[in-house]
């Protein structure tokens, strides 16, 4: 029995440690007893961000992406490419007939040194339900990033799809794809 209980001694103490991660956090300043979760905002706090909304179609994918609409993503793009980029937010919701979501990001085609000039987006089934193109201003990447030398590195997507999503950079000769992001919505 002893030997039992000190084998699960380090257990326990893990349970110990993930329990008091869990105990509420104070605010530094006023009352101690108040939990920060219950503070009041603080003043000039960021508005959450509304998605404007268009009464329109969503717009068709890009002519390219057609014929890969509905169809798994390594079927389509069989090679790994190595880029950098990232899946940034929910730009508009259409609202019409189809309705659908524009989707913003940036990708960077590093053996290229090169904005990612074709998008897809995948649903969790792998299968590719949406595209877009690079091009778009993002004079932020570089300034954060030095090595990516182009303002231009954004792209803009377009899905019928609603949920879980992720965006992959068409690179390579147009037959590799590297892992751009993911985003909910």
């Amino acid at each position: 029995m002893r030997t039992s209980l000190l084998r699960l001694a380090p257990l326990l103490a893990g349970f110990a440690a993930l329990s008091a991660c869990d105990q509420p956090k104070f605010r530094d300043k006023g009352d101690a007893a108040t939990p920060a979760a219950e503070a009041p905002a603080a003043a000039g706090a960021p508005a959450a961000r509304v998605i404007p909304t268009r009464a329109e179609a969503v717009p068709a994918v890009p002519a390219w992406a057609a014929a890969h609409m509905g169809k798994p993503l390594r079927a389509q793009f069989p090679k790994t490419g190595v880029c950098k980029g990232n899946t940034d937010v929910v730009d508009v919701r259409f609202t019409g007939q189809p309705s659908g979501v524009q989707i913003l990001g940036w990708g960077w085609d590093v053996p290229k040194a090169a904005r990612v000039s074709r998008v897809v987006l995948v649903d969790v089934g792998m299968k590719i339900v949406g595209a877009g193109e690079g091009g778009a201003p993002r004079p932020d990447v570089p300034t954060a990033l030095p090595e990516i030398s182009d303002p231009n590195a954004g792209w803009t997507a377009v899905t019928q799809a609603a949920g879980p999503l992720d965006a992959y950079g068409v690179v390579g000769d147009g037959d590799a794809v590297c892992a751009l992001g993911h985003i909910e919505f």
